[in-house]
């Protein structure tokens, strides 16, 4: 698809990086690996240094911190469309319902509940 000269490019531009994913109940663990530009692992490298960490730890802990958000961006995105109740929301993006209300304060979305949502709520 790149042709010679792109391939070059492209190896020149990115690093590969091989992330260990472990799950201590089961103890598996999964490799991934992921092209990242220089400039991302150069700025990888500063970070940890800073933190004392070393760059695989840096990099699960920001993978599961971005992981946890999407999931919060997910479930207020269902709340706001009215697909989901603010309970199931909450339940979805793994917070409290008040931490999720919350969430929904800072992110200038609107409180919407009803009788509907209340029986729902009372459902589960």
């Amino acid at each position: 698809m790149f042709g010679k000269v792109g391939h070059a490019l492209q190896q020149h531009l990115y690093d590969t990086i091989d992330i260990y994913c472990i799950t201590v109940i089961l103890v598996l663990s999964e490799t991934i690996s992921l092209r990242l530009p220089r400039e991302t692992v150069r700025k990888l490298r500063e970070i940890a240094d800073k933190e004392g960490k070393n760059r695989s730890t840096l990099i699960r802990e920001m993978l599961e911190h971005g992981v946890k958000e999407k999931s919060i961006d997910q479930a207020v995105e269902l709340y706001r469309a009215g697909q989901v109740t603010g309970w199931r929301a909450a339940q979805l993006s793994g917070v409290s319902l008040w931490n999720f209300y919350k969430i929904l304060g800072e992110k200038g979305v609107l409180f919407q509940y009803s009788e509907h949502d209340l029986e729902e709520d009372l459902k589960t």
